[in-house]
């Protein structure tokens, strides 16, 4: 009987430290979780994977649209891209960054081949950069798209100056004959030139100098340098 006493102490002792050592892992917090518990944490949990699935649905979505988006830019890129590029090839034109070809005329423009009277000023029979420029004013309300002097394209900071003998172009000079290249409808170009009272027939009838005219089919105009146009005064004006 002092045996039996003595195991269930000894039982009992285990017991004991048992539940003291499961309390303390836990911190104090009660060891059983109720039914009400149990039930809150169901539901939380079923509410956090309809969620999970409605940020699936949207996730979903927003990935479609995306997809759409990105096919309409592809075509609206493909359609700027192009008007871009047809814009930037008239800008290059304009500024004679790039060659041309077309119909127009080829105007040769020289000195006077005839004697030159003793008592003459010399100056009259021979060409100067004025002259060059009359004839290119006239190319130009005659409606030339591109003109190119000695194989030196024009375009609007171009230069045509007297040096001594030669002219220069485009800051190189450049003897007898001047070819003058011009690209446009050729029947206007060469009534521009030829016609009644045009600086041209003035040179070639009252001085003698050599003014020739002739149509061409197809001219090619080389681009001009490659340098970058520099505006160092001129700024862009704000419209209204």
């Amino acid at each position: 009987m002092r045996v039996r006493i003595i195991a269930f102490f000894a039982i009992g002792i285990c017991i004991g430290f048992s539940i003291i050592a499961q309390a303390k892992s836990t911190d104090g917090m009660n060891l059983f979780v109720s039914r009400k518990t149990l039930s809150d944490l169901e539901l939380s949990i079923a509410n956090e994977g309809a969620e999970i699935d409605n940020i699936r649905k949207r996730t979903e979505e927003a990935a479609f649209k995306l997809n759409e988006y990105e096919r309409i830019m592809a075509d609206a890129d493909a359609g700027l891209q192009e008007s871009l590029l047809s814009e930037l090839s008239v800008y290059k034109a304009l500024t004679a960054s790039t060659a041309l070809r077309g119909p127009g005329v080829r105007v040769v423009l020289s000195d006077s081949a005839e004697d030159i009277p003793p008592w003459a000023d010399i100056n009259a029979f021979i060409v100067h950069d004025t002259d060059i420029l009359r004839i290119v004013s006239d190319l130009s309300k005659g409606g030339a798209e591109a003109i190119a002097i000695n194989g030196h394209r024009i375009y609007s900071d171009s230069t045509i100056y007297c040096n001594g003998y030669t002219v220069r172009v485009n800051d190189v000079p450049e003897a007898r004959p001047f070819v003058i290249e011009a690209i446009g409808d050729p029947a206007r170009l060469s009534a521009a030139m030829i016609g009644p009272n045009s600086y041209g027939v003035l040179l070639r009838e009252y001085y003698g100098l050599v003014f020739l005219v002739q149509v061409e089919p197809d001219v090619t105009l080389p681009a001009r340098p490659d340098k970058s146009i520099v505006f160092r005064y001129a700024q862009h004006a704000e419209t209204k």
